[in-house]
């Protein structure tokens, strides 16, 4: 009687630790690449919103200047006689609020809080959508008429003329920038300073914190009411230069990091900026600080490029 030969058995090989980590390695790798393009494609995409934002916001200086002869006079001025509160026309985000956000309307049955939300509402347009001190601590929810953009006051000191006023072109002038809404110390204390767009304000009793400004204060930069980092003319008149020297404006600071003095950036790429001129422009990290200092000078008469 012959036998055939037994049918061989398959030996099933179990995965090394050596081949589990490397498969695991690589996933993370892929997982890394899959996380940085979100990451990028998420910050151009509030890139571009809020470049648009903008762009909403000087054409709407544009066509309200465009009614009353290119002029926009009676705005808030640097150095205001004593410490002053005012609500209304004297901002500048006041006056555009119709051409952005529409009218304001205030129903007989409203209640205290709606009412409030009426009269100071969160607009849109007004908000940086990358900002992180818009929604930053316990105190934040319960703040109206956030403001995350900034005019340049060096350019709005109490009045301006898109016609005469920036002699150093309308190009060649910032309108307005990104500035974060707040600066707190921390998430448990309420912002020392933050900005809401309808209203016009000195500092408050500063005598506590050394002459630092805190407090509800105008959207502004460049503001030497506030204390701000202003442009001050160097080497002969020949350009201009921070008073602080080697400030310019703040790459992603964290919302306890942030220098109420001068502008912030939510971007790597830059400063986002509109220009007297309608258009918008970018800023890179790293300017030299005299060229970002003439574009704030209306009338430096200094040559500059962002190129």
């Amino acid at each position: 009687m012959r036998y055939g030969m037994a049918p061989s058995r398959s030996r099933c090989r179990g995965i090394t630790f050596i081949e589990l980590i490397v498969v695991i390695g690589i996933l993370a790798i892929l997982i890394g690449v899959i996380l940085v393009g979100i990451q990028k494609a998420r910050e151009a995409g509030l890139r571009s919103q809020n470049m648009n934002h903008h762009r909403e916001l000087i054409l709407a200086i544009h066509q309200f200047a465009a009614q009353r002869d290119e002029k926009i006079t009676d705005l808030a001025k640097s150095q205001m006689p004593g410490l002053k509160f005012e609500v209304g026309s004297q901002s500048l985000f006041f006056r555009l609020l119709p051409y952005v956000h529409g009218p304001i309307s205030v129903g007989p049955n409203m209640t205290v809080e709606q009412s409030l939300d009426a009269l100071y509402p969160n607009v849109k347009a007004y908000q940086n959508p990358a900002d992180p001190t818009l929604h930053f601590g316990r105190w934040s929810s319960d703040r109206r008429a956030k403001c995350s953009y900034a005019i340049n006051m060096y350019s709005f000191d109490g009045s301006v003329s898109l016609i005469a006023s920036n002699t150093d072109g309308n190009s060649q002038t910032i309108a307005l920038a990104d500035k974060y809404y707040s600066y707190s110390r921390s998430e448990e204390t309420g912002p020392n300073t933050y900005h809401q767009w309808t209203h016009v304000s000195d500092p408050s009793d500063i005598s506590s914190l050394n002459g630092a400004p805190y407090g509800k204060r105008r959207s502004t930069f460049a503001d030497r009411g506030w204390h701000d980092v202003i442009p001050i003319a160097v080497a002969n008149n020949a350009k201009s230069g921070p008073s602080v020297p080697g400030k310019t404006f703040q790459v992603r600071p964290k919302p306890t990091e942030v220098d109420p003095s001068i502008p912030q950036t939510a971007f790597t790429a830059g400063l986002t900026v509109a220009m007297f001129d309608g258009s918008v422009r970018t800023i890179r990290p790293g300017i030299d600080e005299s060229i970002f200092w003439a574009f704030v000078t209306p009338r430096g008469g200094e040559v500059a490029s962002l190129d």
